[in-house]
Parts: C-alpha cells; sequence; structure tokens
C-alpha cells in the first residue's frame, strides 16, 4: 500500500462533515481547498476541490467501520491507480489514509483524488433533457463505455466493473464519457448455480 500517502494533518479545522467543506486538505505535496460536497453514497462523499492555481479535482472522502470495507475501499484505489490513463476511464491523482487510532474517530478514513468532470453525471444530462437523448448521443457514450469496458476486460486480470450504470459515467466538460467507481470491481469471475445468493457477490 505504499501508494497510499499519511493523512494524519490532512484537514485543517477538523474533519466532521461540517467542517470538511471550507478546509484545507493536503495529499503528499498537493494542497487542495475543498469547496463543496457533489454527491454523497453509503460510505463515501465526493467534494469538488481545487489547487492553488484554481485548478478542480473531485475528492472521494470513503470511511471504514470494519476490514472488510477497509479492504474494499483500498482494492478500489488499486484498481483505479492500474486502469487510469485511458480516456474513458477517470483520472487518478492521488490518495490518503488515516487510522482510527491517529485520528480517534471511529473508523479508518480515505481520501480519493481524481479529476474533475465538469459535465456532471450523465444520468443527470438525460433528466435535464426532459426526454430521450439524440441517437448521435447514444451511440457516442455507448461506444466510449465500452471502450472503457474493453480497457477492463484487456489486463491481464481482466477486471470485471460489476457497477455499470449512467450514475457511474461521468462527462467532461467536451462531453467525454467517463467511467468511474471501482469499488465492486473484481478480478474474480463467479459462476452462479443454484446456490447462488446475492451476498456472495462481495467476495
Amino acid at each position: 500500500m505504499s501508494f497510499l500517502k499519511s493523512a494524519l494533518d490532512f484537514v485543517s479545522g477538523g474533519n466532521s462533515n461540517e467542517n470538511f467543506v471550507g478546509s484545507t486538505v493536503e495529499l503528499g505535496q498537493q494542497k487542495l481547498n475543498v469547496n463543496r460536497a457533489i454527491a454523497e453514497g453509503g460510505f463515501a462523499i465526493v467534494y469538488e476541490a481545487s489547487d492553488e492555481n484554481g485548478t478542480k479535482y473531485a475528492l472521494k472522502r470513503l470511511l471504514a467501520h470494519e476490514d472488510s470495507k477497509k479492504k474494499e475501499i483500498i482494492r478500489e484505489i488499486q484498481f483505479l491507480r492500474r486502469l487510469s490513463g485511458h480516456p474513458n476511464i477517470i483520472n487518478y491523482i492521488s490518495a490518503a489514509t488515516i487510522s482510527k487510532e491517529e485520528s480517534g474517530q471511529m473508523c479508518d478514513e480515505y481520501l480519493l483524488c481524481t479529476e474533475f468532470c465538469e459535465g456532471g453525471q450523465l444520468v443527470d444530462v438525460m433528466k435535464r433533457l426532459g426526454g430521450p437523448m439524440a441517437l448521435d448521443q447514444i451511440i457516442k457514450a455507448f461506444y466510449q463505455t465500452c471502450s472503457a469496458v474493453s480497457h477492463l476486460h484487456k489486463q491481464q486480470l481482466p477486471v470485471i466493473h460489476r457497477d455499470l450504470k449512467v450514475e457511474n459515467l461521468l462527462l467532461t466538460a467536451g462531453g467525454i464519457v467517463k467511467l468511474c467507481d471501482f469499488g465492486s470491481a473484481t478480478t474474480t469471475a463467479h459462476y452462479p448455480d443454484n446456490t447462488w445468493a446475492a451476498g456472495k457477490r462481495g467476495q
């Protein structure tokens, strides 16, 4: 896990959700100002952050209350770090961690910094249209998504995303599709039979 920088002092001014916006985050040599929350899930919040030059980044804050969640987060970061560089996969910038022993909190925390996609989620674009997308837009988005998935499947150990949906497709300012959220990704192939249960999906 040498790619994970220490983040013992990653927040100035406290680390609660309320204090996180407006704080300064240090990831290695990079200092980011946390501007606003832009998305929230069960164990993660995504923020818009910017550096001293005004360049925007997406900063994902993940919480791990148990070892299984910790392993899942580390796996997500490792997958993104390995797959980054493809034009249709969100670009990895850096990551940091602070343990619950260091912070005095009830859980381990992780920060994942990626490129910021000005266009937002594809699902939000679809909602704003108020109707179906144009055929050429559908084909473009589908082609770029397939290109990202093909890159995953061409790895020496093929990566299965397992959470493909419009909520996990982001758009750059130029309309380029970027696949994100590798929290469910795996290199393990499953062959369901009559004993298969949803709980086995996380194995």
